[in-house]
C-alpha cells in the first residue's frame, strides 16, 4: 500500500518540486493539495488598505517605539545649512580691489623688450632674487 504524502510534501508539490504523480493516484492526498491550493489563494489575495488604516497603524507603530510621529521637521536641517552658507559668505566677501598700475607705457613697453631681448630663460629670474637678497 502507499503511503499518503505529508504536509511538507504537499506544500512542495504547491510549489512546483517534485512530481505529481502520487496525487493523481490518491483521491485523499488530491484533496488535501486542492484544500492548500484554495487557501493559498485566499491568503495571497490583495487586499485594499484605506489611508485611515495605514496612518492608524503607522500612530500605533509610533506609540509602541515611544516616539512622536515627524511632522514636516525634515526640512530644518537644510534650512540651518543654508543659513550658515549664507552668513559665512556674507562675512567672507571681500571685493576684489583694481590693481594700481603706476607705469606708463613707455615702461610697459621697456619692460617687455627687455624680457623680449635677454638670453637668460624667464625661469631663472626668481634663482637671481635669492642671490640678491643674501648680497644686501
Amino acid at each position: 500500500m502507499n503511503r499518503h504524502l505529508t504536509s511538507d510534501e504537499l506544500i512542495d508539490r504547491l510549489y512546483g518540486i517534485g512530481s505529481s504523480e502520487h496525487l493523481d493516484n490518491c483521491r485523499e492526498c488530491s484533496a488535501r493539495f486542492r484544500q492548500l491550493r484554495e487557501r493559498r489563494a485566499i491568503v495571497a489575495e490583495p487586499r485594499p488598505a484605506s489611508y485611515e488604516f495605514l496612518a492608524a497603524q503607522r500612530r500605533n507603530i509610533y506609540a509602541r517605539m515611544g516616539e512622536e510621529p515627524q511632522t514636516g521637521r525634515k526640512w530644518v536641517p537644510a534650512l540651518a545649512a543654508a543659513v550658515c552658507l549664507v552668513a559665512a559668505g556674507v562675512f567672507v566677501y571681500r571685493p576684489a580691489e583694481a590693481p594700481r598700475t603706476e607705469s606708463t607705457d613707455a615702461q610697459l613697453f621697456s619692460d617687455v623688450y627687455s624680457m623680449e631681448q635677454s638670453m637668460e630663460p624667464l625661469a631663472a629670474s626668481p634663482i637671481h632674487a635669492l642671490f640678491e637678497q643674501d648680497q644686501q
